[in-house]
């Protein structure tokens, strides 16, 4: 069975030491229910984690458990339904990285 990602990935670097991911969650994902979602979200940790267990490339193995990391992180938030999925999901990495955590933004401590 072929797993499809809940979202698209974009990377940006808008500085030297600054990495942005853009995370768009796809129509598909959209429509479906939590529990389809919860259930579509484990599937790809799933096969994302085959494939960095067959990787040799440290860089890829390392911007695969990134992707990993990130998607665990989203999962409670899912599971709550409390992310809007029609947002884009911006992650910067890096030194120059400013931005607020996702607890933040969805407890509306940063958001009025």
């Amino acid at each position: 069975m072929d797993v499809v990602a809940p979202f698209d990935i974009s990377v940006q670097d808008p500085k030297p030491d600054l990495r942005e991911l853009h995370f768009s969650f796809t129509a598909d994902f959209q429509k479906m229910s939590v529990a389809e979602r919860l259930e579509a979200l484990s599937a790809y940790v799933k096969s994302l984690v085959k494939q960095a267990e067959t990787l040799i490339d440290p860089e890829s193995q390392r911007g695969i458990i990134t992707v990993i990391q990130i998607t665990e992180e989203i999962f409670p938030h899912i599971q709550s339904d409390s992310l809007p999925l029609h947002e884009v999901l911006i992650v910067e990495i890096g030194g120059a990285a400013e931005g607020s955590s996702l607890n933040e933004l969805l407890d509306n401590k940063v958001l009025n």
